[in-house]
């Protein structure tokens, strides 16, 4: 079944890719990017600010006991090639989580469930960071003169949608939801039995979550403004695609863009690659913004190529940094 749905997903977007394609002027797409020339540069050399805001942000998510064992410099790599994964994976934004996990696990003194544990909250704070960055967007979408109220009514939707289910998790982490739920699972016919074996396990992992929670807000305080931070620097990423482009466009529209793009990307996580999805979503946006539609299509390219040329980074960071034990279950012993 799960196979099933993601290949519908796939074919879904895919879908939605060949239509952003049939929506454009292809040759016009292909000279705004030969255009762009070693402005590529200059955007790889910001979002490499975003990755070390992130990675920072990421250290915070540690115990002050933990934090100790983990450098920058190991952690930001640990980071790319988790993030490699989470691309290349059919997991989506989960598929590299536990590949950082054991590498946390392989080349720090910290245990499978310490890191597990900290990339759980840095999850919740890198979400919560976004929430903080896309309201100021939302309010920018309503004073726009261009976009219609049926397009701004359903960004604030989106908004309060996502914005319920962050604060769900978080409550759902703070008040030890994880072993209600386990308990739940395991009378499941199929998760059962890996559930039951897993229990005592995932009390030790709920109980570190809540106890971070509980004894280190202002850690996560921090951590939250650095991921906030992070999304203002992909400001800075998109008005500079636009500057290499040859195209003028104000910051508070580059602002509502880039609110709008994380909308999509948050609402079709479930496809693959946000494949067709970001595409059609940005072919959309744009003329929704008085923006050609050939633009729009553009930057999404850009940000493809920029994905692919990290993606490349983090594999070949990987290919001297094994996963030890990537065959074992995660948790199996108790001194993981």
């Amino acid at each position: 079944m799960s196979k099933t749905l993601k290949s519908i997903f796939l074919l879904a977007g895919l879908g939605l890719f060949v239509w952003a394609l049939q929506s454009v002027d292809l040759k016009t797409v292909g000279s705004m990017l030969w255009n762009l020339g070693w402005g590529f540069a200059v955007i790889l050399l910001i979002y490499s600010l975003v990755t070390a805001l992130d990675t920072q942000a990421w250290k915070f998510n540690f115990k002050p006991e933990e934090v100790r064992e983990v450098s920058f410099g190991r952690l930001w790599r640990i980071r790319q090639i988790g993030e490699a994964f989470n691309v290349l994976t059919p997991f989506g934004a989960m598929g590299g989580e536990p590949v950082k996990a054991q590498l946390l696990k392989d080349y720090n003194a910290l245990s499978f469930k310490q890191g597990l544990a900290s990339l759980i909250i840095c999850r919740t704070a890198f979400l919560t960071g976004l929430i903080l960055f896309l309201i100021p967007g939302i309010i920018l979408v309503f004073q726009s003169e261009f976009v219609t109220p049926a397009f701004k009514e359903i960004s604030l939707t989106g908004l309060i949608a996502f914005s319920s289910v962050i604060l769900a998790f978080f409550i759902f982490q703070i008040t030890g939801g994880l072993p209600k739920a386990a308990r739940w699972a395991s009378k499941l016919p199929l998760l059962g039995t890996l559930v039951k074996n897993q229990h005592d396990h995932i009390v030790v992992l709920d109980g570190a979550m809540s106890q971070y929670y509980r004894e280190h807000p202002r850690l996560l305080f921090q951590s939250i403004g650095l991921a906030f931070l992070g999304w203002v620097v992909g400001i800075g990423e998109l008005y500079a695609t636009f500057y290499f482009l040859g195209v003028s466009v104000d910051f508070a529209d580059v602002w509502v863009i880039e609110s709008l793009a994380q909308l999509v990307k948050v609402a079709s996580f479930f496809i693959p690659m946000n494949i067709g999805a970001l595409e059609g979503g940005m072919v959309l946006i744009f003329s929704a913004m008085g923006l050609t539609p050939d633009l729009g299509l553009a930057v999404t390219f850009v940000r493809r190529i920029k994905e692919l040329a990290w993606t490349g980074l983090g594999l070949a960071l990987g290919a001297g940094m094994n996963v030890k034990q990537a065959n074992k279950v995660p948790f199996e012993s108790p001194e993981s």
